[in-house]
């Protein structure tokens, strides 16, 4: 459950949105508080600043010493209705409480004087009858000294109307929560549509319709590059199974002739008694049978092992010069029975890669020059290097290759000639050869000219 696409769009979808939810409220919640503080602070600055102009037109006027219990009474008339929660007083410069409000008075205690300024102070304290207060103190002067005046507005009203709001926040989050998760989740079912669809399409391809296709257009544009890269694995294993099945048949076909030989053979010794000389021919074409029939059984394990990359080539310096003199002392003894000359020509170049298998190379390349050259013909073996490459170029004189059949010879199972029956091959020798060259970074070429002979060039990069 926990690897569903589905849930965890879910899941990460409500994490965000929760984090931004709650980001938001705590936003508002800070913003409504500065706009409450700033609206008490306003509130109390205004007092301060009415009171203290009245009194300098008084000490203008002269009466400011005399009257200032009675100015005091009749600027601050909401105070004098004895509310809770509105304070002010005026102090002298020796602490002295000149005048404060009756609310104060109620509670007989005073605002306290911290640090007396020109400069507007700003703060919030505990109140006289306990509550969170905003308090603003700011320093006069008059003719009778300095004065301060400080007037204070309870918080209590602001801390209630953020409480609520807090619970508000508090009870709606897990509603927006479940509704933001429900919501995500149809959201996300109706997004994966088209998945399960594409599913159930890729789920009806089997073995035998590899060759269905998953339609591209209308796909949603995020699966169309799923869909593309599903085609071309379709293609890729319709190809590769029907070069199995042709494998496998090829493979039998191969097998059933030098079985069905064997069986002829076997028949025809034990229809009638015959001499010792009739059975040692007899047991001697079997016995030649059976060679072939065992050089293609390894040859097909050899491609097997190739296709399943379970061949560990052992890379390691090797002279190709040398590996070719080897090749030759190896074939000449067939080249010399038909009468063919091998000349090896060139300079030695080193390349890295794995001897058992270049001399596999190269030895099939050299057999099938002496196999289908003319009586007396010639085998020319050329090594040389071009631009970091190494070159072996083996060339015959034989009779050619027809450029429609140039391409097919790499084929498993393909010959040129297959008229010529025993003496022609197993058809893989080639195959074998391109794959273990192309496994070492390497390329085979081959030019042929009919009735004139071929050539068959190998490339490798040269070791460093």
């Amino acid at each position: 459950m926990l690897n569903s696409i589905k849930l965890k769009l879910v899941i990460w979808f409500v994490i965000v949105f929760s984090f931004f939810f709650a980001g938001i409220e705590l936003f508002l919640y800070y913003k409504l508080e500065d706009l409450t503080v700033k609206l008490a602070d306003e509130h109390v600055n205004s007092e301060i600043q009415t009171l203290a102009n009245l009194m300098a037109i008084e000490e203008v006027q002269g009466k400011l010493e005399s009257e200032l219990q009675e100015l005091g009474a009749a600027v601050t008339g909401v105070y004098a209705e004895k509310l809770s929660g509105h304070y002010y007083q005026i102090v002298s410069d020796d602490g002295h409480i000149l005048v404060r409000s009756p609310s104060l008075a109620l509670a007989e205690e005073s605002l306290p004087v911290l640090n007396p300024s020109h400069e507007p102070d700003y703060r919030t304290i505990a109140g006289p009858n306990g509550e969170h207060v905003r308090m603003l103190s700011q320093t006069f002067d008059f003719s009778i000294g300095r004065l301060t005046f400080q007037a204070a507005d309870s918080l209590d009203e602001t801390y209630e109307l953020m409480g609520s709001f807090r619970k508000i926040v508090l009870l709606a989050f897990p509603a927006v929560f479940i509704i933001c998760g429900i919501g995500v989740f149809l959201i996300t079912s109706w997004a994966l549509k088209s998945l399960k669809s594409f599913t159930a399409k890729v789920g009806q391809i089997t073995e035998e319709n590899l060759s269905q296709r998953l339609e591209e257009r209308g796909v949603a544009a995020e699966l169309k590059p799923l869909a593309a890269s599903f085609n071309t694995m379709l293609s890729r294993l319709e190809e590769s199974f029907s070069r199995q099945k042709q494998f496998l048949s090829d493979a039998s076909h191969e097998l059933r002739t030098p079985t069905t030989i064997i069986k002829s053979f076997c028949d025809v010794t034990l229809s009638r008694e015959r001499g010792a000389a009739d059975y040692k021919e007899s047991i001697k074409k079997i016995g030649d049978t059976v060679n072939r029939m065992c050089d293609i059984i390894n040859r097909i394990l050899v491609i097997s092992r190739m296709d399943n990359k379970t061949i560990q080539f052992k890379p390691v310096k090797i002279d190709l010069m040398d590996l070719m003199k080897d090749v030759k002392k190896l074939i000449e003894p067939s080249a010399v029975n038909k009468g063919i000359s091998i000349d090896l020509e060139g300079k030695g170049v080193v390349v890295k890669g794995d001897r058992e298998g270049l001399t596999e190379v190269f030895t099939n390349i050299v057999e099938n020059a002496i196999k289908y050259n003319r009586p007396n013909g010639t085998v020319s073996i050329d090594i040389n290097e071009y631009m970091g490459s190494a070159i072996v170029k083996v060339e015959d004189t034989g009779m050619g290759i027809p450029e429609e059949e140039i391409e097919k010879i790499f084929d498993r199972f393909y010959r040129v000639d297959a008229s010529r029956g025993l003496t022609v091959g197993s058809g893989l020798g080639l195959s074998i050869v391109r794959t273990i060259v192309e496994a070492h970074g390497g390329k085979v070429e081959v030019k042929s000219q009919v009735g004139k002979g071929s050539a068959f060039i190998v490339s490798m990069p040269k070791s460093l």
